[in-house]
């Protein structure tokens, strides 16, 4: 065996030592992490991941808050006469009239009423003014309303009508 020869014998066994000794250390590494994943797993309770139960428990409440809420209609969405003028037909609202397109039941007695006024839409509750009056009640089907000592009950139609 010539000097050349033994130099890359050498150098093939320094190589191979030195990834021996890197692949040993790693090896160790991986045994060394799987012992601390499984000590933890050992000291955890199934089905205690406490970051999943309170996201869970965040969209449940946020259903059950949803499925309180309950939105009456105020007509019939497919009417026409409500888009196209029909001749000798009185259906039609006046456009400076007071009154109810929904209300919207948040439970407890938290309702809010989608009142128009003027072409112009306002979501009130209980003791809020609108129109130079104030809101008295409002129940899941209809909106007491108060001006000058008078009191109006809208019940969701168009047939109440404030000038």
């Amino acid at each position: 065996m010539n000097l050349r020869e033994k130099f890359i014998w050498n150098l093939s066994l320094a190589i191979a030592t030195i990834v021996l000794i890197l692949s040993i250390y790693n090896f160790f590494q991986i045994g060394k992490n799987a012992n601390e994943y499984y000590d933890k797993f050992k000291s955890e309770e199934v089905g205690t991941d406490k970051e999943l139960e309170k996201k869970v428990s965040d969209l449940e409440n946020n259903y059950k808050f949803r499925d309180n809420l309950v939105f009456n209609i105020s007509s019939d969405p497919a009417d026409l006469n409500r888009v196209v003028s029909v001749e000798g037909s009185s259906r039609g609202k006046k456009r400076k009239s007071l009154w109810v397109s929904g209300i919207i039941n948040r439970g407890n007695n938290n309702n809010i009423a989608i009142m128009n006024y003027k072409d112009q839409s306002f979501n009130v509750v209980k003791g809020d003014s609108v129109a130079g009056g104030v809101i008295e009640d409002i129940t899941p089907t209809e909106v007491i309303f108060n001006k000058n000592d008078k009191i109006i009950k809208y019940n969701l139609s168009i047939q109440n009508t404030l000038d």
